[in-house]
């Protein structure tokens, strides 16, 4: 049986960020193949269920991978390099959606995006383009990065490993995790470089205010920070509407100030497709993709379809107005919510050619392959049964939310508001006073839950001690799972309680 390397804090090829490597410990038992496989051959009689993964578990729709699959088959996408920027399809989709998000107002286009095998690379990748494009520091030994506490790791972990020093913030003001805006200006000094900031807050769930981004934005460009911002779930499962930061950014004069990170792996269920993007002045994406032809001389040959049916449906849906968000493309909905998907795909649909123009013109290949799939996307039987995947998944995460404040009080304290995303991030008070690392891996081994808790999500296990046993549950799945699941966690926390 494996132990977990505490020792990993003196491993020079790791990111110098702490909760970076208390994460690698949790999962250097928690999935490890033999672990698993030992685990199994107990005959507790349960499965493995992750409780916080962090990535939804409801079954993608399943025409969005099979129009992937069936068109990654297309030559076109194989058949030679796309580029370290990605496919073109899937640029223009990504910019397509960015455009309808922002009213037709956010100047952007192909040339903006770069397409990559996850949302870790883009973090990467941006972490080493602003590293490289950050002035000197004027007192510490490289320049500064604020990150929130809590929120997942990778960020800072990829900024740290490239040279920054990572300043994380907490906040002081009751009932709230998120630190406020003027909480992270606090936290800024002379050499600091680059805000992250993401969407939902990962784990929390709470996101900015538009006042708040405009606020933030306009110091930021005041002082030359950039903003990193990461769109976790924001476009699939809010309650309620998330600001656009690219418009306002550029609506405050600082578009080339914003470096945004996205992904399909958790809002649409597919983490094993590896479909992420990035966004960014054309002058940095222009740096950023010659970097990347080092590591990703190509794109996944199944991200640009992919991205092209997500994206566009994404668009239109947003845009087809209350009706259609509301649940009204549910299988046998009103044929005038039917008629207002349809027209606002064919927007969008046009809206992607604009972008192609001129490449169609000299690349029949893509051309063909238009035609073909513009039949097949904007038939409303398609957009129906996307749209009413979006629709079914929020209603879950809803009732999902709602078990866990009205059916397990006794297990859970300090529940966030639920704001639309797939995460939370609980106190569990019967755990208090046990080592965090140590009880995830109990979990794990006698009852089979894994779990993350909250060094992951930065500072260090004497820092959250004080504060109780808190860690991140994870709730896009079946409502039946998620209900049986928190059973499971609250018997393994009387058997655990010191």
């Amino acid at each position: 049986m494996r132990v977990a390397l505490r020792g990993s804090d003196d491993d020079p090829l790791l990111p110098p960020f702490r909760p970076w490597r208390f994460m690698l410990d949790v999962d250097e038992v928690n999935y490890d193949e033999a672990e698993l496989v030992a685990y199994t051959r107990r005959g507790l009689g349960e499965d493995v269920v992750n409780l916080s993964s962090g990535i939804n578990h409801v079954e993608p729709p399943e025409k969005l991978i099979r129009f992937a699959l069936d068109a990654a088959a297309d030559p076109l996408f194989w058949h030679d390099y796309d580029g370290p920027s990605g496919h073109l399809i899937g640029r223009a989709a990504i910019a397509a959606y960015e455009r309808s998000r922002g009213d037709g107002r956010v100047a952007i286009d192909v040339r903006n995006v770069i397409v990559t095998a996850g949302a870790s690379a883009a973090l990467s990748l941006a972490a080493a383009g602003l590293r490289a494009s950050a002035s000197a520091p004027v007192q510490g030994s490289g320049p500064g990065a604020l990150v929130p506490v809590p929120t997942f790791p990778l960020a800072g972990a990829a900024l740290a490993r490239c040279g920054f020093d990572i300043t994380e913030v907490e906040s002081l003001v009751s009932g709230r995790w998120l630190p406020t805006v003027d909480e992270l200006i606090a936290a800024a000094d002379d050499d600091t470089r680059v805000c992250y900031l993401n969407t939902f807050n990962n784990p929390s769930g709470e996101f900015y205010g538009e006042a708040e981004l405009r606020r933030l934005v306009a110091w930021a460009r005041d002082r030359k920070v950039m903003l990193l911002h990461d769109l976790v779930s924001s476009d699939v499962s809010a309650s309620d509407a998330i600001p656009h930061l690219l418009s306002i950014a550029d609506e405050e004069s600082y578009g080339e100030g914003l470096v945004t990170i996205g992904s399909m792996s958790k809002a649409r269920a597919v983490p094993g497709f590896r479909v992420g993007w990035l966004i960014a002045d054309d002058a940095l994406v222009t740096r950023l993709s010659r970097a990347n032809e080092l590591q990703a001389p190509s794109s996944p040959a199944f991200a640009a379809p992919m991205l092209l049916l997500d994206r566009l449906l994404s668009a239109a849906t947003d845009g087809a107005g209350d009706r259609v968000r509301d649940g009204a493309a549910a299988s046998g909905a009103p044929h005038h919510a039917r008629a207002d998907l349809s027209a606002a795909l064919r927007r969008r649909w046009s809206d992607l050619h604009e972008l192609l123009a001129s490449y169609v013109a000299v690349m029949p290949d893509l051309a063909r392959f238009l035609d073909t799939a513009g039949a097949e996307l904007t038939d409303p039987v398609t957009a129906d049964g996307l749209a009413a995947w979006r629709m079914g998944i929020r209603r879950t995460l809803a009732e999902n939310a709602a078990v866990l404040s009205t059916e397990f009080p006794d297990l859970v304290a300090d529940v966030p508001a639920w704001r639309g995303d797939f995460n939370t991030f609980v106190r569990i008070p019967g755990l208090a006073g046990l080592d965090h690392l140590a009880t995830a891996h109990e979990l794990f081994r006698r009852h089979g839950l894994q779990t993350l808790p909250a060094p992951a999500f930065g500072k260090d296990e004497a820092w959250w001690r004080r504060r109780g046993y808190h860690s991140r549950l994870s709730f896009a799945m079946p409502t039946p799972l998620w209900r049986s699941a928190l059973g499971r966690l609250r018997r393994a926390v009387a058997d655990l309680a010191p």
